[in-house]
């Protein structure tokens, strides 16, 4: 694959040669309402995935249980009940839902700390880091509107007032996309910032656009991967890197950053999830709710879940009319497309991949089995004639 092929191919096993497409569960029930594109909603996850094994991951939350849970978050603010945890409606069961009420601005955040901090409770005490991935699954609700403008950032608390000496900020970009906006709070090889979030005395160094629309009615009600990499220049140099993946594919990057100069007391020591609405001044465009799962914090590139060993993937649900279709291909601009379907009928939500319901092509021609440990992405379509038009590739996953 592109970006995560390597640290997935050697980590990953056999994958069954079935893929079943059916409704999963959720913490609210769906209905004929629901306004959005046919998208793949979300790809079953195998129980336990390679990261409770890693170890290069720093953290990691499934959400199978509260997070109040000692020693997990150096702060939860749920915002007067806006961030709560939810037993279902995530990838492997439970999630964090952020609801937003109408003008609503703060709808809750989690804070992580790691490493070597200036007030102590980091996860793996002492040790300094300078460079980090992060990866979190996000999913709007259906006919969701707005661009939130905060998601999360990647920081170094560098005193006990909370000054910081550099923030990746993830957050809401152009239109209906993400971008990432770094930014530095040394000067000449010393801290100058006196505060959290030191407006007065941080240092933009330029902004970048994803390209996926996110926030965009027509790519709501699925799970979205989003993966960030910070790190940390050599001192004295610009080569500090920030980049973003959104569903496996690398949409913003920067790769000549000063984030810190020549100080080093500190390195990357805080990674937070946020639901921060203060785009143009105003909050919440209506009430609408959003969902995070299987966030991860790791030292090497983390890539999408790994699908369980009978593969389940839930469809958006507008309704179809004719018939609707999907492909599977090993790359993200489905350049080598490895099963298509035939079409299935409008009311069907399930599809089982094997020989019986469409055929193995490419590489996989003559089988009956995806590659294993290999990165696929999925497209559906609404069609009856084969003449409709096919979403972009998602909701990729590694087969087990």
């Amino acid at each position: 694959m592109n970006d995560f092929r390597t640290g997935w191919r050697r980590r990953c096993g056999v994958l069954a040669s079935t893929l079943v497409f059916l409704l999963t569960g959720s913490d609210r029930a769906w209905s004929g309402e629901d306004v959005g594109a046919l998208r793949v909603a979300s790809v079953s996850a195998a129980p336990s995935q390679p990261h409770r094994r890693d170890p290069a991951v720093l953290f990691y939350d499934e959400f199978d249980e509260a997070p109040e849970s000692p020693g997990r978050y150096s702060e939860f603010v749920s915002s007067g009940g806006s961030f709560v945890w939810t037993r279902a409606g995530g990838l492997l069961g439970g999630a964090m839902r952020c609801q937003f009420e109408k003008d609503q601005v703060d709808a809750g955040r989690l804070h992580v700390l790691l490493g070597r901090t200036p007030i102590g409770r980091g996860h793996r005490d002492g040790e300094v880091f300078r460079e980090i991935y992060w990866r979190v699954y996000v999913r709007h609700e259906a006919g969701w509107e707005g661009n939130p403008a905060k998601l999360g950032r990647a920081t170094c608390i560098a005193g006990h007032d909370y000054s910081q000496g550099m923030i990746a900020h993830v957050w809401g970009g152009a239109g209906e996309v993400l971008c990432i906006d770094p930014a530095t709070g040394i000067r000449d090889g010393r801290k100058v910032t006196t505060r959290y979030n030191d407006f007065e005395h941080l240092k933009w160094l330029g902004s970048r656009q994803g390209a996926t629309p996110v926030f965009s009615p027509a790519e709501s009600g699925r799970w979205v991967c989003i993966e960030s990499h910070v790190s940390l220049n050599t001192p004295g140099k610009a080569d500090g890197k920030f980049e973003l993946w959104v569903d496996g594919r690398r949409e913003a990057s920067r790769e000549d950053l000063d984030w810190h100069g020549l100080w080093s007391e500190y390195g990357i020591n805080a990674v937070f999830l946020e639901n921060y609405w203060n785009t143009g001044g105003h909050g919440a465009v209506k009430r609408e709710a959003r969902w995070f799962d299987n966030f991860v914090i790791s030292t090497r590139p983390i890539g999408p879940i790994q699908a369980d060993s009978v593969v389940r993937i839930q469809r958006t649900r507008p309704e179809v009319m004719d018939a609707w279709q999907v492909e599977l291909a090993s790359d993200p601009e489905g350049r080598e497309v490895i099963w298509r379907s035939t079409p299935q009928a409008g009311a069907m939500v399930q599809l089982t991949v094997n020989g019986d319901h469409g055929q193995f092509t490419g590489t996989r021609a003559g089988r009956n089995s995806m590659a294993s440990g290999v990165v696929h992405w999925i497209r559906v379509r609404t069609t009856s004639t084969g003449s409709a038009e096919w979403s972009p590739w998602h909701s990729p996953f590694v087969s087990p």
